[in-house]
């Protein structure tokens, strides 16, 4: 018995001690990635095709009927539609709408803007209907913007620049 003992190296337990700790962390990993996978398939993926215009993805919706080009912009925390697509809304029905407390919105440029809110109990992007959408009015003609409060709706997004497709799971 005392042979054994003398034949064995110094970092022999330490060496086969790390192989079962790399073994078993490569099994953990790999069955994450394997429920992670189950969990992504029985979810519902919605994509939705995005036009590349002058470096700005865009997109299409629809509110009350009403066709609007959106800009797709991860770094507003509210979308945003113009003071003329508010009134185009408005003079099909306001029956979607419902007029929140107006707020101060601070543009790319630092300038604030006092401006008006809606919610938007309906809207369409592609076949998918988006309930209860915060938009901030602006009260000058400016682009539509389509913001994170419509992303964080849903469990994960991501933006395929190679097909100009934004991808939605619930």
């Amino acid at each position: 018995m005392a042979d054994l003992k003398k034949n064995r190296k110094p970092g022999y337990f330490f060496k086969w001690l790390s192989i079962i700790i790399i073994f078993f962390t490569l099994s953990l990993s790999l069955s994450a990635v394997v429920v992670n996978k189950e969990i992504e398939a029985n979810n519902e993926h919605i994509m939705i095709p995005l036009s590349n215009y002058l470096g700005s993805y865009h997109l299409d919706a629809e509110i009350n009927e009403i066709d609007i080009d959106f800009i797709l912009d991860t770094g507003a925390s509210e979308s945003i539609i113009s003071n003329n697509i508010m009134a185009q809304i408005q003079r099909v029905s306001n029956d979607n709408i419902t007029h929140l407390e107006k707020s101060y919105y601070i543009l790319a440029d630092g300038s604030q803007v006092y401006c008006d809110r809606i919610n938007i109990k309906t809207m369409k992007i592609g076949n998918h209907i988006i309930q209860n959408v915060i938009f901030g009015i602006m009260p000058n003609e400016t682009d539509n913007l389509l913001g994170k409060n419509v992303l964080d709706k849903y469990k994960r997004w991501s933006v395929n620049k190679n097909l100009n497709e934004l991808t939605l799971v619930e």
